[in-house]
């Protein structure tokens, strides 16, 4: 384990980061970038989840009695929920890559093995994902706190709702427990006191416990914060995420009270433009509920976050990741739309949005979310729109080239797999996009991370107010309130430049929502466990298999002049394995097989065994 004076120094580096930072005293605005630093807490540990962090054991009595040293504590408690979207190959692989099993994106294999056997549906309990480690490693954070900050020598009305948030995020990490294992161990006291070794509890069991915290936070949290305090939680984001919960526990009655306090607290709202849900100008906006903080601080070399100093990086990794691949001209050379362009938006996804065009007279052809999502060449469709460019001033066409072609730059293009993603024809012409909603597409010195700050400091938002109003509709759906739910999924469609409907059934109405949040989300997470939520594993399987195959195969042609050169061969297939490998139990992960090693009373689930 690590030592006292370490972890003393890590926790006084994320306090003086986050509340001391130079440019404002005590200044929260960017509250949750200093939370990369803490991370390695855990590294060093045993593999067993109840070990990972354990504070204090390596505190003296004394830590817990005064306000700075509580707030320190408060910052742990933060920190994994950053590194959920960060690092190489730790969290951010669980929350972007493993999500790519759905139909609103295609996987670009890498080299990631690990990734490529969950995505395949290969991975066994000795393989796949470091979700569960960085998960319990929250909730051991947050038992710390509530078990030891209630004694110290904090004023109570602070207190309470310093409390609040620990109770929040203890919450919100039992709700990825369900989400993304079913079941699961239940802890609430530091493993330092209570080391005993439990065994899973049932998913219903898990869901109770994440809907019991976040009662709690609920009505300890304030309703809004200052501008210095944006990034911390606030009641609504409690009341948002427990109108979720409720949902998934089927509780759609308590479900529809939440998320209506949500949406009459006059605090949050769609925002006009969808665009400013992305980009680093418009961050902790009125749609805005949640959102993760990044700056551009630290060193950039050391972006996958292995250092604790005080140069260490504090920037976003997501740009670099799904940027596309796009080399500076001169002497720069740098790499300007990241390079590594690990996700597609998927063949299913696209024909989803030129599904309905708009009224003629538009400014656009199609949703007006599309143009935010996915690049693309808007003359090659004819539409009113006229062709930009991105980054430094680059065309569709030069960075299609460059990305996916054989003949580009690309470290992940056909080359590499074989197969490229199988658009459709689009007014005779073949269809060609690529990723855009996860790239700072404004920004004219590029994405890559490692040559300029602005590609940087993108926050991520993990919950937006458009999320609340699908929430409400299903919810209302449950409990025969259709026009309600239609209502609410007309505030999303004239969003997006579509004309209201009116649709009057339970199920047509349930159909218009799954679309609809299959276009307003689409790449940010939450897809994967819509359809597990929604469908039945033998009716998933059969959806699935006919969404994504949708991959087209290449061959390989040697020529002596020309080198290997690359030419289509009009298959089209189904790479992901639905088809061969996907089985019931792959709609949620294993427990780690370490962790039921680890522990007498854990065993591995019946399928994984």
């Amino acid at each position: 384990m690590m030592d006292v004076i370490l972890w003393l120094a890590q926790l006084h580096l994320v306090y003086k980061l986050t509340f001391n930072r130079k440019e404002s005293n005590m200044n929260l605005k960017k509250y949750i970038l200093a939370l990369a630093f803490i991370p390695m807490v855990f590294t060093s540990c045993s593999d067993d989840f109840l070990d990972e962090v354990n504070p204090n054991k390596q505190t003296p009595p004394t830590f817990w009695t005064n306000e700075e040293n509580v707030m320190k504590g408060l910052s742990a408690v933060y920190n994994p929920i950053r590194r959920m979207t960060y690092g190489y190959f730790g969290g951010f692989e669980g929350q972007f890559h493993y999500q790519m099993r759905a139909d609103d994106c295609y996987p670009t294999r890498g080299e990631e093995a690990s990734v490529w056997e969950v995505l395949s549906f290969t991975n066994t309990p000795n393989t796949g994902t470091g979700i569960w480690g960085y998960i319990y490693a929250g909730i051991q954070f947050a038992n710390e706190f509530l078990y030891n900050a209630p004694n110290s020598d904090v004023d109570k009305t602070k207190l309470n709702q310093w409390l609040g948030e620990a109770y929040f995020m203890r919450g919100f990490w039992y709700f990825r427990v369900r989400t993304d294992f079913n079941e699961g161990v239940i802890r609430l006291l530091p493993s330092s006191i209570d080391n005993e070794a439990y065994g899973l509890s049932t998913p219903e069991e898990v869901l109770d416990q994440a809907i019991a915290d976040l009662t709690e936070a609920k009505n300890r949290l304030p309703e809004t914060r200052p501008d210095e305090e944006n990034g911390r939680i606030t009641k609504g984001a409690a009341q948002a995420m427990l109108g979720k919960a409720l949902l998934w526990k089927g509780d759609y009655a308590a479900a529809k009270a939440e998320l209506e306090s949500v949406m009459n607290s006059g605090s949050y709202d769609l925002v006009p433009d969808y665009e400013d849900n992305f980009r680093n100008d418009t961050e902790f906006n009125k749609e805005s509920i949640w959102e993760i903080n990044y700056d551009a601080i630290g060193n950039a070399s050391d972006a996958w976050g292995s250092s604790t100093g005080d140069n260490a990086f504090m920037g976003s990794v997501v740009s670099h990741y799904f940027g596309p691949t796009l080399k500076g001209s001169g002497a720069t050379g740098q790499n300007l739309g990241g390079g590594w362009y690990k996700m597609s938006p998927s063949p299913y996804l696209v024909k989803q949005f030129i599904a309905e065009p708009r009224p003629k007279g538009s400014d656009t052809k199609w949703d007006k979310r599309l143009y935010t999502t996915c690049f693309f060449k808007y003359s090659d469709y004819g539409d009113v729109k006229q062709d930009e460019t991105f980054f430094d001033g680059y065309t569709f066409d030069e960075m299609f080239e460059a990305t996916t072609q054989p003949s580009g730059d690309g470290k992940y293009g056909i080359s590499k797999t074989g197969t490229s993603p199988a658009y459709p024809e689009i007014e005779g012409k073949e269809g060609r996009f690529m990723l855009k909603k996860l790239t700072c597409w404004w920004n004219p010195t590029g994405c890559t991370m490692y040559t300029n700050n602005a590609a940087r400091i993108t926050n991520y938002r993990i919950m937006r107010f458009a999320e609340v109003l699908f929430l409400h509709a299903k919810a209302c759906l449950e409990t025969g309130d259709n026009a309600s739910a239609m209502a609410d999924i007309n505030r999303i469609r004239v969003r997006a430049g579509l004309p209201e409907k009116n649709l009057g059934s339970k199920d047509a109405i349930m159909e218009e929502l799954r679309n609809q949040k299959l276009l307003e989300f689409a790449a940010e997470n939450i897809r994967w466990d819509d359809l597990v939520r929604w469908y039945s594993y033998d009716d998933l399987k059969r959806i699935m298999i006919e969404r994504k195959t949708d991959s087209m195969t290449w061959e390989t042609k040697t020529d002596g002049d020309e080198g290997v050169t690359y030419i289509p061969t009009g298959v089209i297939k189904e790479t992901q394995g639905f088809s061969t490998n996907f089985q019931k139990k792959h709609l949620y992960y294993p427990i780690p097989q370490s962790e039921v090693d680890a522990n007498m009373n854990l065993e591995q689930k019946t399928d994984w065994k």
